[in-house]
């Protein structure tokens, strides 16, 4: 079965280890890649020899490629150099953008990025039997009680979803 790339954002990194199930996400059938900068976002949890042992490609960005994210930074100031440079090894690789945050999907989306969430990836799990619906659920819950930034009324009707499904 071929893996389908995509460049992963921190904050479904952290909407993982809070929701703990972390290792879980990389039994999906991706090819994750990630840039160094997001990689040193959670090196306080995970090393990037122990990201990379779960399949996570780090992408170290050359001086060009850092001068270009900084360009594009300074025309979209409500993005986090960390936002940017998903987009911009999006872009580069043309892999499919995995990430919550609203202003980084709509700039995925005007330049026609394939793009993609938490809850997403979540139901991605389900379907490919990685997770029961109800461990989903759970999974969800951790990441609510957490505090991660998650559509809350879209989360609730998914957990009861999967509560009952079998």
């Amino acid at each position: 079965m071929s893996r389908r790339p995509c460049c992963i954002d921190t904050n479904i990194l952290f909407d993982f280890l809070a929701g703990k199930i972390f290792d879980t996400l990389f039994l999906l059938p991706f090819d994750f890649h990630t840039s160094d900068i997001v990689a040193y976002e959670i090196s306080d949890t995970y090393s990037e020899k122990q990201l990379a042992s779960l399949g996570l490609k780090i992408l170290a960005l050359n001086d060009i490629e850092t001068q270009e994210i900084l360009v594009l930074q300074e025309d979209h100031i409500e993005l986090s150099l960390e936002d940017i440079s998903v987009l911009f090894l999006s872009q580069k690789h043309h892999t499919l953008l995995l990430s919550n945050d609203g202003p980084l999907r709509e700039l995925a989306d005007a330049s026609r990025i394939e793009y993609h969430g938490t809850l997403w990836l979540l139901d991605e799990i389900i379907k490919g039997e990685i997770l029961r619906p109800q461990e989903a659920a759970s999974a969800l819950r951790f990441m609510l009680n957490n505090k991660r930034w998650l559509p809350r009324p879209e989360c609730e009707t998914l957990i009861k979803k999967w509560e009952y499904e079998e």
